[in-house]
């Protein structure tokens, strides 16, 4: 958890954000079960023939701030199959749930992301 923190930190002084929202983000992974209202989580899997795959988690309630930690190169992956993250986080809200998105590849790639 202290990795966590001074990471949160470390983009505040970067001014990568602002400090209410590193103290919402503080408070949610220091008191998660007060601050994240909904149990749900998003869901992203991708696997590809090559053996290439991920495999993402993410509760809602800290989901536009925990997409800034998920490795570029995963998200270099959905941006090549054309998915683009943040329009699906911007359409989410507290009633979502279920498949959001579901693609099958002649490839053999399998792209799927979802809400429960």
């Amino acid at each position: 958890m202290k990795d966590e923190i001074k990471k949160i930190l470390k983009m505040v002084e970067e001014g990568k954000i602002k400090a209410e929202e590193a103290e919402k983000i503080l408070l949610a992974i220091l008191e998660p079960e007060k601050k994240i209202s909904s149990k749900k989580f998003l869901k992203i899997k991708v696997y590809e023939p090559n053996g290439d795959k991920v495999n993402i988690t993410l509760p809602i309630g800290l989901i536009k701030f925990a997409t800034k930690f998920i490795p570029k190169e995963k998200m270099e992956i959905l941006k090549e199959r054309e998915i683009n993250i943040d329009e699906i986080l911007s359409s989410l809200d507290e009633e979502t749930q279920g498949e959001i998105v579901n693609v099958e590849e002649t490839d053999g790639t399998v792209v799927k992301i979802w809400i429960e």
